[in-house]
């Protein structure tokens, strides 16, 4: 069992990938969400608050079943010394109370904003009382000519979200953590290691799946956990050591 696997181990290794995320899609089942999602996509000057709106849409109480999978994850990891390498941008991990120490989030979030140019590599917060304005908006309770573009103080350009996929990406929001996370790494060496993948696919295999399996394969006190509803097969060379999982990490966790 899962569980017992981590209660045994003396380190916890966690990679999150896109079957863990909140899907868009979802949008479409809630009418005043997508109703304002599809004004945004035709006026272009308007298209900026589409990440905000996203923003929005992220918070916890709109995803339960993903909300209480991480809690499942992190009731299993209390006590232990753990680190989790996340794919997702959705956010939801950073507000189920795991430590910021312990997460990397190598593709970025709605957390943070960076200049569109990238011009000084600067990262920005998202202001409260703009972030309220927003929220104000989509709640119908200002007019959506109240709300002003958020611009660099230093180049004028946009501020964007701070995420993979922006055309000057700024990986100055998650490197800090992301050397933590290698020297980290190296007190797992012959240590009683559980590598726990869930749902990590071939996005970014060289983040987690690909490095993952080179871990357990040299070290030979790790167990192995992949839990993917399509891409659940294991190496050989760690299949003496390792468990697949034929399932939907969300479904899975929340089964446990």
């Amino acid at each position: 069992m899962l569980a017992q696997d981590i209660k045994d181990a003396e380190i916890v290794l966690v990679g999150i990938g896109s079957e863990m995320q909140v899907k868009l899609e979802i949008l479409k089942k809630i009418p005043d969400f997508y109703l304002k999602f599809l004004a945004l996509e035709k006026e272009q000057e308007k298209q900026w608050l589409l990440p905000f709106l996203i923003r929005y849409f992220l918070k916890k109480e709109f995803h339960s079943e993903i909300v209480k999978a991480y809690e499942k994850l992190k009731g299993m990891l209390e006590s232990k010394n753990y680190f989790i390498v996340s794919l997702s941008t959705d956010d939801l991990i950073k507000d189920i109370g795991f430590s910021d120490d312990r997460i990397v989030l190598p593709c970025g979030t709605f957390h943070g904003l960076q200049c569109e140019k990238n011009c000084s590599e600067k990262l920005f917060s998202i202001g409260e009382s703009f972030w309220t304005k927003i929220c104000d908006w989509i709640e119908d309770k200002i007019f959506l000519e109240e709300l002003e573009e958020p611009k660099c103080p230093d180049c004028g350009a946009p501020l964007v979200m701070n995420q993979y996929g922006q055309p000057e990406y700024n990986e100055k929001g998650y490197l800090e953590n992301w050397q933590k996370y290698t020297k980290w790494l190296q007190g797992t060496v012959n240590r009683r290691l559980c590598i726990l993948e869930l749902g990590a696919g071939m996005e970014f295999p060289s983040i987690i799946r690909w490095p993952f399996e080179k871990i357990c394969f040299y070290n030979q006190k790790s167990v192995f956990w992949r839990v993917h509803s399509s891409l659940y097969q294991l190496s050989e060379e760690i299949k003496t050591r390792g468990k697949s999982v034929d399932r939907n990490p969300v479904i899975f966790l929340n089964g446990i």
